[in-house]
């Protein structure tokens, strides 16, 4: 296989994907190029705000209140579809690992890296690609963007605070109200706190700080391995051939330690209160170490905190279990979503019953 790319329409920033077979490689795997075109990159945005530690994390619970947004994206049950969770300190659960009481597995993340790709459209007719940027945010290694590849369709990103770039310009958006991404056959929805991104053949829920679902519609869990031949990208395996935990080539420093790291096993009672043995709580587990190592402070930032208990909100839900507004996040909606948008480039606010 050779020369398949995913190109971009946009004339700023747009991005050429190049997968190639690896020479030598027993198990097929494949490697990514991408190049970028003349224009500003996507995905560049200041994580740098230092925020006062957060409470003691035992004493939260998700409570009932209700959103502000009658508009759910959750369909009641559990979700038939398989799910790869990205959290900061470098946390992943694997599609054919998803679940409340998954596995997970933990890389060096840095600059961009591929999480999920069909380089052959077998699903549905055309190639596909998902990148995420990760970078510092508040003392731990976080997500801050994903960036869709749909066919032959323009590219867009989604950034931290909750920003939508579309064809180099900001996607104007409504909480509660579903719009079309350009001709990507992507729809994005804001509501319940969480950005979601419906495409053909997955769904994307992003908290708009560090953490993100991606939610493989077209595979059904229960059917064996989700990856095919044509699959690349760490929400499958870390089988990356010459492009190491999946990274794809950046210009500034973007070094990294290839392959799986060991997990954090110091334990943190903080994290008690998230579901036992879940992704979420190793996620948590790893940041207060990460933490620990990068500022000298082992708790979590509010932020930090609230967006981990949305994060476990929204894998829950996933999973069946009904949920609400986590008790953690500041009582005032309006507040953290307000505080989310700051972190991102600056945009309008669109949010329900918030001045």
């Amino acid at each position: 296989m050779d020369g398949v790319e995913a190109s971009g329409g946009s004339s700023s920033g747009s991005t050429v994907v190049e997968v190639h077979e690896s020479g030598g490689s027993s198990s097929g795997s494949s490697v990514v190029e991408e190049h970028s075109s003349s224009g500003t990159s996507m995905g560049e945005s200041d994580a740098s705000a230092t925020e006062s530690s957060a409470e003691d994390l035992s004493n939260l619970i998700i409570d009932d209140s209700v959103y502000f947004s009658s508009v759910s994206f959750y369909s009641g049950g559990p979700s038939p579809h398989p799910v790869c969770s990205l959290y900061p300190g470098g946390i992943i659960s694997s599609f054919d690992s998803s679940g409340i009481s998954s596995g997970v597995s933990r890389y060096d993340l840095k600059c961009t890296h591929v999480l999920a790709a069909d380089f052959f459209g077998m699903e549905d007719n055309k190639p596909w690609f998902l990148y995420g940027g990760f970078d510092d945010f508040n003392g731990v290694r976080s997500l801050n963007s994903l960036t869709f590849f749909m066919g032959s369709s323009t590219p867009f990103e989604v950034q931290r605070g909750w920003m939508i770039n579309h064809d180099g310009a900001k996607l104007k958006i409504y909480e509660g109200e579903e719009k079309d991404i350009g001709d990507s056959g992507c729809k994005v929805l804001f509501t319940e706190n969480i950005l979601r991104v419906a495409c053909d053949p997955l769904t994307v829920y992003f908290d708009g700080i560090m953490s993100a679902q991606v939610e493989y519609t077209s595979k059904t869990l229960g059917q064996g391995s989700v990856k095919s031949f044509s699959n690349v990208g760490l929400c499958f395996d870390n089988q990356s051939g010459r492009r190491p935990n999946w990274q794809v080539p950046r210009t500034g420093d973007c070094r990294i330690t290839p392959g799986a790291l060991s997990l954090c096993s110091t334990s943190a009672s903080a994290c008690n209160s998230l579901p036992s043995n879940s992704d979420v709580q190793a996620a948590c587990t790893q940041m207060h170490c990460d933490r620990e190592a990068s500022t000298g402070v082992p708790s979590l930032t509010s932020s930090q905190s609230c967006a981990l208990f949305l994060a476990a909100n929204t894998l829950q839900r996933l999973d069946g279990v009904s949920g609400g507004y986590p008790s953690q996040c500041p009582s005032d909606q309006c507040q953290w979503k307000q505080s989310v948008l700051e972190t991102g480039c600056p945009q309008d606010p669109f949010f329900i019953g918030c001045n």
